[in-house]
């Protein structure tokens, strides 16, 4: 009996490790593109994609290694987030703060919803040029973070 224990403790922490370790290498946060603001350089809007198969819960955003205070989750009920995404002015958009909302997986996004439910995300961060942006995040509960150099004319 202590011997069918044994064994099924052990398959259960091998299949834990084995999960955690395709999550690592398979994380369910992906950059879509990111462009700047229009009129403004400066601040730049980074489209983002759950991949996964749960939501995904923002909670910190660096720029540079350093925390970045005004960073918003956009959500978009209508149009991906492209150069000539009009921000101001536009009611299918809506800022958030980033612990606020969450991250819908792109298989369950209903496509014939469009102007009625989220369709896309994407963050808004204040960085100049050839920044390094940090975004951290949860997913099952297991912490993850991904990271994007910005370029210039990207």
């Amino acid at each position: 009996m202590k011997k069918i224990l044994f064994i099924l403790m052990l398959s259960v922490l091998l299949v834990g490790a084995i999960f955690m370790i395709y999550l690592k290498s398979n994380p369910p946060l992906v950059i879509q593109s990111y462009t700047s603001k229009q009129g403004n350089e400066a601040v730049k809007i980074i489209a983002l994609e759950n991949t996964g198969l749960r939501e995904i819960k923002l909670k910190q955003i660096l720029v540079n290694e350093q925390r970045s205070n005004n960073a918003k989750l956009i959500i978009s009920k209508a149009e991906p987030f492209e150069a000539e995404t009009k921000l101001e002015g536009n009611d299918q958009l809506s800022f958030h703060n980033l612990a606020q909302r969450t991250i819908v997986p792109r298989r369950y996004i209903n496509q014939q919803a469009i102007g009625e439910q989220p369709q896309h995300y994407a963050v808004q961060v204040q960085a100049s040029n050839n920044q390094k942006v940090t975004i951290y995040y949860e997913y099952l509960k297991i912490p993850f973070t991904l990271t994007v150099e910005l370029q210039a004319n990207k």
